[in-house]
């Protein structure tokens, strides 16, 4: 069943660095990895790329229910954007899909409210079926 399953590949929406990490897989994909910051200590934390998968390690604890703050590995920059959890009231962070549009995932260790969004729906789809074949049959796009 896991070889169905697609790894979103995302990049830093600031300098647009990969943070795919592949020499950790979670779930046999690929993992996401990012610079994490909770009670004055900082280390690194891999999340699952593989949508509605929660699995993550860190080098540091991370007890649920804490808000976390996160970094981009590579530039060092905040990466949580404008919007708050709407389950849990707590900062969104986003990426940006290497293919356009972006995923958001909730900064509260243990919340699993995340999404997709897309500004032209239509041609990151295009290209999500194409490089993906997910879906797609000759002809349809």
């Amino acid at each position: 069943m896991a070889k169905n399953l697609i790894s979103l590949k995302v990049i830093c929406p600031h300098c647009k660095k990969s943070l795919m990490d592949h020499t950790l897989f979670l779930n046999t994909k690929p993992s996401i990895k990012l610079r994490v910051e909770f009670g004055g200590q900082q280390g690194s934390i891999n999340m699952c790329s593989t949508f509605d998968c929660y699995d993550r390690q860190s080098s540091i604890p991370l007890p649920d229910g804490e808000i976390a703050k996160f970094t981009c590995p590579h530039c060092k920059k905040d990466m949580h954007g404008a919007h708050l959890c709407e389950t849990c009231n707590a900062p969104v962070v986003d990426f940006s899909l290497d293919k356009g549009g972006k995923v958001h995932v909730c900064s509260r260790i243990g919340c699993k409210k995340h999404f997709v969004s897309f500004e032209d729906i239509y041609d990151t789809l295009t290209r999500f079926y194409h490089d993906y074949d997910y879906g797609a049959r000759d002809g349809d796009f």
